[in-house]
């Protein structure tokens, strides 16, 4: 047994595993049927070119974003899910049940490799695990067809296993190739995922009696299988893929108003997206001690962002902070300060207490410097060594009795939150079914403009996107025809194509504002809420009755030289 960890586990029980794999999926069932949404169409789209091409699975068109039509530059990911997905795709059809059902397999397998990795760092499993999985963070994105919760557990299985690897010399190689397996996995899974490398290297310069041998397996097996796939998709595309993405931090600006946005951006997303560190901070001066000055200089912070860093800076947002918004942002940034204080006091306890440190500082650092928007996302991948730094502190470590009533306050608002995004996901499939019923079998083309699962359905109904201007030295201008159909979706149309629709006049059909009953919003420009990226809202999520998305009808009337859009 390695003396940095804690404890020598042994076998865990039976009934705490039950309860982590019961914990994870449980909440989940109820969306087994969401709508795709947000990057799920081109996860979608590549896992049918791989069905087709399965050595090319990059080599198609597709409107998505500004960049260019061709899957291999606008597509930043790379496609382990989706070759993941494809037979699941090709035996029962491409049905929302089925890719969820598939997907299901991700979130216990993180869970449980944190439970794992928790009994060995913290000498219990259970409460830390209940925490993680309780979190907005991990809950909408495991009910979302993503690539983060997947990662992360790729990423915790290679910690887990690295760990395993510490316990006991017969099996020690095994679970170094298990180690370097998942390693590999996630930075094929997402290239945020080539992070492991430098946590794994750390881990075996920290904590590993035998580097050498450790580091051929445990760095060894991804670095060649990133190597493999940089020269496949040079062989095949002329640059390696993930060179490619590297536009996102080449092209991300640090201006004042860009970089001190995001600086602030990344403690209220950090708080609020996982909830246990603003219970954590609120909790801190009942500890006594001086660690709840963390929590109240943090506190002060978040209201200096929320009257003056945020509604300054860019991008701006659609809608200002308001009440709510402004406590959850200035709560948000107290939790975040609290933790990172508190893993900054103790980065002299040992080898252990270092790594964590490196884990959990390296994933700010990627926020703040490398990534080009702040999400959820980012939060899910630091609450692993935050739950951890956390219960390895005696002082600070929550009882199991408030360790539960956390989990009992943080569980049905992520149901909640879960709910509402579904709902949200939800609106695009049904406008679709809506417009094929309106339509019926009147003559004229569809077109459409919007994104996201929006652009799914309304595809899959076999309406067109409007080419935007910078497509149209590929396609050439969309040629609509006196009508021809066009519906648009208010919180989606992030490519803009006023310029070229001016030429058109557009009689409204019908504008319909889906509303919902609970007023709880993750992805809504018009809430100021934005879960997968601080460019839509200044907080993860808001409480506010606000549509979830409002859906138009029109037919072109006339075509003309210029005009207005809708008439």
């Amino acid at each position: 047994m390695n003396p940095a960890l804690r404890i020598a586990p042994g076998p865990a029980p039976r009934r705490e595993i039950i309860a982590v794999a019961a914990l994870t999926i449980v909440p989940l069932l109820p969306f087994l049927s969401a709508a795709f949404s947000m990057d799920a169409p081109v996860f979608m789209a590549v896992t049918r070119q791989i069905l087709a091409h399965p050595l090319d699975p990059f080599g198609f068109d597709m409107i998505w974003d500004p960049t260019a039509p061709q899957a291999a530059i606008f597509n930043r990911n790379p496609p382990l899910l989706s070759y993941y997905l494809a037979p699941f795709v090709a035996i029962f059809g491409e049905r929302e049940a089925v890719v969820h059902a598939a997907l299901l397999v991700f979130p216990p397998m993180a869970s449980l490799s944190f439970y794992g990795i928790a009994r060995r760092v913290v000498g219990q499993g259970l409460a830390p695990t209940a925490l993680l999985v309780a979190t907005p963070a991990f809950l909408v994105l495991s009910a979302a067809v993503m690539l983060d919760v997947p990662v992360v557990a790729c990423m915790l299985v290679a910690v887990y296993a690295f760990l395993r690897a510490l316990e006991d010399e017969p099996t020690r190689m095994r679970w170094e190739l298990v180690a370097g397996v998942a390693a590999a996995a996630a930075g094929v899974m997402k290239y945020v995922g080539f992070s492991i490398a430098p946590l794994m290297a750390a881990a075996i310069v920290l904590l590993h009696p035998r580097k050498l041998s450790a580091s051929a397996r445990v760095l060894g097996i991804p670095l060649l299988v990133w190597g493999l796939w940089g020269l496949w998709t040079f062989h095949l595309y002329d640059a390696v893929h993930f060179f490619i993405s590297t536009d996102l931090v080449q092209d991300k600006s640090f201006e004042p108003d860009h970089f001190w946005n995001q600086v602030a951006s990344t403690p209220i997303y950090f708080g609020a997206a996982l909830l246990f560190p603003i219970l954590a901070a609120i909790r801190s001066p009942l500890l006594g001690g001086r660690d709840w000055l963390f929590a109240l200089g943090g506190l002060l912070l978040g209201i200096v962002a929320v009257l003056w860093v945020l509604p300054d800076g860019e991008p701006s947002r659609r809608n200002p902070l308001e009440g709510d918004e402004r406590v959850l942002a200035a709560l948000g940034c107290a939790g975040a300060v609290y933790l990172w204080g508190v893993a900054l006091a103790r980065i002299r306890k040992g080898p252990l207490d270092v790594f964590l440190i490196l884990w959990f500082g390296g994933v700010t650092f990627w926020t703040l410097f490398l990534n080009w928007h702040v999400n959820s996302a980012d939060a899910l991948l630091a609450a692993p060594p935050a739950l951890l730094l956390l219960f390895r502190s005696e002082s600070l470590c929550p009882p199991a009795r408030v360790a539960a009533v956390w989990v009992a306050l943080a569980l049905p608002l992520s149901v909640l939150l879960t709910w509402a995004d579904s709902a949200q996901a939800g609106v695009y499939r049904w406008a679709a079914e809506r417009i094929a019923k309106e339509i019926g079998d009147r003559p004229g083309n569809g077109w459409f403009v919007g994104h996201w699962g929006y652009q799914y359905y309304m595809e899959r109904l076999g309406f067109r996107a409007v080419v935007p201007p910078q497509y149209e030295r590929w396609y050439g201008a969309s040629d609509l025809h006196k009508g021809d159909w066009i519906s648009s979706a208010r919180n989606v149309s992030q490519l803009d194509v006023s310029r070229h629709l001016g030429n058109y006049m557009i009689r409204g059909t019908w504008s319909w504002p889906q509303d919902f009953w609970i007023p709880l919003r993750t992805a809504n420009p018009d809430a100021g809420a934005s879960f997968y990226s601080h460019h839509g809202g200044y907080v993860p999520f808001a409480w506010k009755d606000v549509p979830l998305d409002t859906i138009g009808l029109g037919q072109v009337i006339q075509v003309k030289s210029r005009g207005p859009l809708l008439q």
